[in-house]
C-alpha cells in the first residue's frame, strides 16, 4: 500500500523549511534566455540571464525509480523536472492542460478518455517517445508483481487501455468519478521502457540467468533493484546516475539535474526553464540558518518568517518575505486510532477535541495559516463556515471524560500515546500545548515526537493512540481517501455510514451544485464525529532572494517556469 496522503506534504514542507541556496556560476555578458543545444548545454538567447544553477536543500531520496518512488521529496524536487505526465496544470489558473498528451478528449458519460500523444517527443537520451513507454507502467501494474509507487494514483483508477493508433488510446475508468481525467492524467508518469529493459537484463546477466520477460515475477525481482536511477524522462532536465557511481548524485552530498537537451518544453515555451541546472543539497537543519545569514541560500521557510527577520534585520536587505497558499496545500491535525477503545467513542473524541487551542497554534505557527475544521480549502464553497470545532476547555474535556469513566481522582485516567515525525518545530510546539492542557485535563499523555524512519514503523505497527500529522488534500476536492471506510488514507479507520455515502455520490456527482452539496453535509459528518481534532490550514511563509526574479505563485505553489537570477543590482 502506498503510503499515506498526510505523509506526503509533511515531507515537502519539512523539505521547503531547510532553505533554497542558489550557486551563481553566470557570466557578466549572459543576457538572453536559453535554448538547449545538442550538448545539452543551455545557450543564450534574448532577454534573460543564463549560467546558474539552483540548488535546493532536501532530504535524499530513497527511490527514484518512477514507477515504484512514492516519496513526495522525489516527485516534487526530481520528477517534476525530469519526467512528465499525460496532463499537468497550467500554474497560472490551475486548468488542466495536455502535457505529453498534447490533447484529451472525455467520454460524455465521463467513465473514459482518449489521449493524443504529442508529435516529435524526445527522452533525454534522445530516444522517441513510444505508445510502449507509455503504457510501460499500465503493463507493470496488470503483471501485478511490482509494488507501484506514485503511478499507482493513476493506474488504480485504470479500468482498461485501448490502443487507437500510433499516437492515441482510450483510458476506461474503474470507477466514475467528476475529475477521473485529472486524477489520471496528472498521475501517469512516463519512463523509457527500454532503459528498464536492459537495466533488468544486466542484473539477470551478472547472475548468469537469462533476462527475464516483461511482467514476470523475476522481472519484477530485478525492477524493483533499480532505485537510484530514474532512467531519461523527457522533462527540462535529466538526472545522470550510472548504477556503478560517476554520475551527479553523490550519496549522502547532493544530487544535480542537468539539462535535457531534446526538451519539448524549452522548444514549445521559449524561455522557460532557464536555470542551467537543479541542484538537491542533503543537510540537516543545523546549518540552515547560518547558511542563510551567510548570504548562501536563495530561499529560507519556516512558520515564523517574522521572527528571523527581527532576529536579523539586516537580511531585509537581502530577502524579502513571500507568503502564499495553494490548492493541495492541507491541514495539520491529530488523528484519532479509532481501532482502540475508548477513541472508537465520538464523545471522548470530541473531548480530547477541547485540549488544542487553534488560537496559541495558529501563533506557534507565525500566523502563518487559517483556523481548521474540515478537510478541504477554507475558500471552497463546500467548507462549513457556521459550524465550530469543539472550543478549546481542559475543564470542560476534564468533566466529559470523567462521565465517560476516565478520572485521574480515582485512578482511571485516559492515557495515550501520540506520535509525530521530528523536524518541524511549530508543529512540536503546537503539541507541546497539547501536552499542557492534557496535564489539565487529567489525560496522561505519552507524546512521542520521532525519527521519519520511527515514525513510519510506529504509525504502520498501529503503536499509536493520534497521529499527528499535516495532510495532503487532493487538487480536485475529493476526500473520499481520507473518510471513507475503505479509504487508502483512512489511517484511523473511521467508518460512518452515512459519511461514506454521501462521499461515494460526490465523486460521481457531475453537478457542482451537488457535489458541493454532498461535501457540506459529509464536512457537517466529521466535524461532529471528530475523527480528527483539526488545527489549522498551513500557509508557506519564506524568504526569497531578491535576486531571483520570474518566479511567479499561484493554484500550484511556487513556480519556477519563467525563474531566472539576475546579478544586476538589487531592486530598491
Amino acid at each position: 500500500m502506498r503510503p499515506s496522503l498526510l505523509l506526503l506534504l509533511l515531507l515537502a514542507v519539512a523539505g521547503t523549511a531547510l532553505g533554497l541556496e542558489v550557486m551563481l556560476r553566470a557570466p557578466a555578458d549572459a543576457q538572453r534566455p536559453p535554448v538547449v543545444e545538442s550538448t545539452g548545454r543551455l545557450a543564450a538567447v534574448a532577454g534573460v540571464p543564463q549560467g546558474h544553477v539552483y540548488t535546493g536543500i532536501a532530504e535524499e531520496p530513497d527511490d527514484v525509480n518512477p514507477y515504484t518512488a512514492n516519496s513526495n521529496v522525489v516527485r516534487r524536487y526530481v520528477f517534476a523536472f525530469t519526467h512528465d505526465t499525460l496532463l499537468d496544470s497550467d500554474p497560472a489558473t490551475g486548468a488542466l492542460r495536455g502535457s505529453l498528451a498534447e490533447t484529451f478528449e472525455r467520454s460524455p458519460d465521463g467513465t473514459s478518455c482518449v489521449f493524443t500523444l504529442r508529435q516529435g517527443v524526445r527522452f533525454a537520451d534522445g530516444s522517441p517517445l513510444t505508445m510502449d513507454d507509455v503504457l510501460f507502467g499500465w503493463e507493470l501494474m496488470r503483471a501485478g508483481n511490482v509494488p507501484i509507487g506514485g503511478v499507482g494514483d493513476a493506474l488504480r483508477r485504470t479500468a482498461s487501455v485501448d490502443v487507437l493508433d500510433e499516437r492515441r488510446f482510450r483510458v476506461t475508468f474503474r470507477d466514475v468519478h467528476h475529475a477521473a481525467t485529472n486524477a489520471v492524467g496528472e498521475a501517469w508518469i512516463v519512463g523509457r521502457k527500454q532503459f528498464f529493459v536492459d537495466r533488468v537484463a544486466a542484473l539477470a546477466q551478472r547472475d548468469g540467468v537469462p533476462a527475464p520477460v516483461v511482467g514476470s515475477a523475476e522481472f519484477a525481482q530485478y525492477f524493483s533493484r533499480i532505485r537510484t536511477e530514474c532512467g531519461p524522462g523527457t522533462g527540462p532536465y535529466r538526472l545522470d546516475n550510472a548504477p556503478d557511481g560517476g554520475g551527479t548524485w553523490r550519496r549522502r552530498s547532493d544530487l544535480v539535474l542537468v539539462p535535457n537537451a531534446f526538451s519539448w518544453r524549452r522548444a514549445a515555451n521559449p524561455g522557460t526553464w532557464n536555470f542551467a541546472g537543479i541542484r538537491l543539497l542533503f543537510r540537516d537543519s543545523a546549518g540552515a540558518m547560518a547558511a542563510l545569514l551567510a548570504g548562501e541560500l536563495d530561499w529560507f521557510s519556516s512558520p515564523d518568517v517574522d521572527a528571523v527577520l527581527r532576529a536579523h534585520p539586516d537580511l531585509a536587505t537581502r530577502y524579502e518575505k513571500v507568503s502564499y497558499d495553494y490548492r493541495t496545500l492541507g491541514v495539520f491535525r491529530v488523528i484519532w486510532n479509532c481501532r482502540r477503545t475508548p477513541l472508537d467513542l465520538p464523545e471522548v473524541r470530541r473531548a480530547l477535541g477541547m485540549l488544542f487551542d487553534q488560537d496559541a497554534v495558529l501563533a506557534a505557527f507565525g500566523g502563518n495559516g487559517t483556523k481548521a475544521k474540515a478537510l478541504a480549502k477554507p475558500d471552497s464553497p463546500e467548507y462549513p463556515r457556521d459550524l465550530e470545532p469543539p472550543p478549546y476547555s481542559p475543564a470542560e474535556a476534564r468533566r466529559l471524560l470523567r462521565e465517560s469513566g476516565f478520572d485521574p481522582e480515582n485512578g482511571t485516567a485516559l492515557r495515550l500515546r501520540v506520535i509525530a515525525p521530528a523536524g518541524l518545530d511549530a508543529l512540536r510546539r503546537a503539541l507541546d500545548l497539547f501536552a499542557g492542557a492534557c496535564r489539565q485535563a487529567g489525560v496522561e499523555l505519552d507524546l512521542r515526537v520521532v525519527d521519519w524512519s520511527v515514525f513510519l514503523a510506529q504509525k504502520n505497527a498501529l503503536e499509536w493512540d493520534g497521529l499527528a500529522v499535516q495532510q495532503m488534500f487532493r487538487a480536485w476536492a475529493d476526500p473520499y481517501d481520507l473518510v471513507h471506510t475503505g479509504g487508502a488514507d483512512n489511517d484511523g479507520a473511521w467508518s460512518n455510514a452515512e459519511a461514506d455515502e454521501l462521499v461515494e455520490r460526490a465523486r460521481a456527482a457531475m453537478d457542482p451544485a451537488l457535489r458541493t452539496d454532498l461535501l457540506r453535509r459529509l464536512h457537517e459528518i466529521v466535524l461532529r464525529e471528530q475523527p480528527a481534532a483539526f488545527l489549522l490550514h498551513p500557509r508557506v511563509a519564506l524568504l526569497r532572494s531578491v535576486k531571483i526574479r520570474g518566479s511567479t505563485t499561484g493554484p500550484l505553489g511556487l513556480v519556477l517556469e519563467h525563474a531566472y537570477y539576475d546579478s544586476g543590482p538589487a531592486p530598491k
